[in-house]
């Protein structure tokens, strides 16, 4: 419970808990099996910007401390701002296995794989610049220090 920041709350029914405390739970359950990979499916679905936040925060908390987490995720701003490496799987098949930043750059991939094209690749495009400069630009800018390079 301290591992996952829900301590003060040990004695509170589960039912009490917000959908972002019970997602913590839930993973913190998992930890006391001690694994080194983490999968999870949607982590920040349904949550609001707090809760978002906060399971993020926790997971790269869990990653600092040796974890491997691995997240299926349809949300292509969390790839880019929490993940290290992109792997695209469409019908069976890997598509990509690339960096967030080259993968959501790759305008032949967006396509094939039906990917949300981000607003970064969007503006670069406007604005005439290359798609992968200006998205290393932003992370780099965002101070995105959880994700290694």
């Amino acid at each position: 419970m301290k591992t996952c920041g829900l301590y003060e709350f040990r004695k509170w029914p589960v039912s009490a808990l917000s959908f972002g405390q019970k997602k913590r739970v839930t993973i913190a359950s998992i930890l006391v099996l001690g694994p080194e990979v983490i999968l999870l499916d949607e982590p920040t679905a349904g949550q609001d910007q707090r809760n978002y936040t906060e399971i993020m925060n926790f997971l790269d908390e869990l990653n600092q401390k040796g974890h491997t987490i691995i997240m299926i995720t349809h949300d292509m701003q969390l790839m880019l701002d929490y993940s290290d490496r992109a792997i695209v799987i469409v019908d069976g098949q890997v598509l990509a296995d690339k960096s967030p930043a080259q993968v959501l750059t790759d305008k032949d991939l967006i396509v094939a794989a039906n990917l949300k094209e981000t607003s970064i690749f969007t503006l670069a495009k406007k604005l005439g610049v290359d798609p992968l400069a200006l998205t290393e630009f932003y992370m780099k800018e965002k101070g995105a220090s959880h994700v290694s390079r």
